[in-house]
């Protein structure tokens, strides 16, 4: 059984019918309601903008469940692998297989993030390290912070410009990229 998904109706309809279910499923993985809902919330997603091309050789129950399956086996491998790289980073793992010049160079990226970060107004830097080093959604840092999820937006926002502005090029990319938690940046929090 073939079925093309060109009909907007038709996604719409998925979308009604098998979204909570989904959610549901993908928390059972995920154990986050928030990465469960995004996760099923980008497989409709591209239903929507594949709907031209993509045909269907299964039910389209069994394809949406195999796809947030996949999804979410994706995501949990990448956490697992921020989560073994954050390891070996805190505990210095990682200089033990740069050289002598890479090991400067991560020092320099390092005091160039700090100093940049410590420009940051208190709460924003808070937001910010919440978000890039600890991971968290934007709901998450609200309630722990008991601020709305409007002004985590704006405090992000507000440390990515600053940010951008005092930081070269390849630091500033560098951070945006890293899931690794810095080690020294801790010190700003304790």
């Amino acid at each position: 059984m073939k079925e093309k998904l060109s009909d907007n109706n038709a996604i719409e309809q998925y979308f009604f019918e098998y979204f909570e279910a989904l959610h549901r499923y993908a928390y059972t993985l995920l154990n986050d309601s928030e990465e469960a809902k995004d996760v099923v919330q980008q497989i409709f997603m591209h239903l929507w903008e594949k709907k031209e091309t993509l045909t269907i050789t299964q039910s389209v129950r069994a394809y949406l469940y195999t796809t947030t399956h996949n999804h979410c086996l994706n995501r949990i491998k990448s956490r697992q692998t921020r989560q073994r790289h954050y390891h070996q980073f805190a505990s210095g793992q990682e200089h033990a297989t740069l050289d002598n010049e890479e090991q400067l160079s991560v020092r320099a990226l390092k005091q160039e993030v700090l100093s940049a970060m410590d420009t940051l107004p208190d709460k924003c830097r808070e937001v910010f390290y919440k978000s890039r080093f600890e991971e968290k959604t934007y709901p998450e840092i609200a309630k722990e912070l008991d601020i709305s999820v409007k002004t985590v937006e704006a405090h992000m926002g507000r440390a990515l410009r600053t940010l951008r502005t005092m930081l070269s090029d390849r630091t500033y990319f560098w951070l945006l990229i890293s899931f690794r938690l810095l080690s020294d940046i801790q010190k700003f929090f304790h």
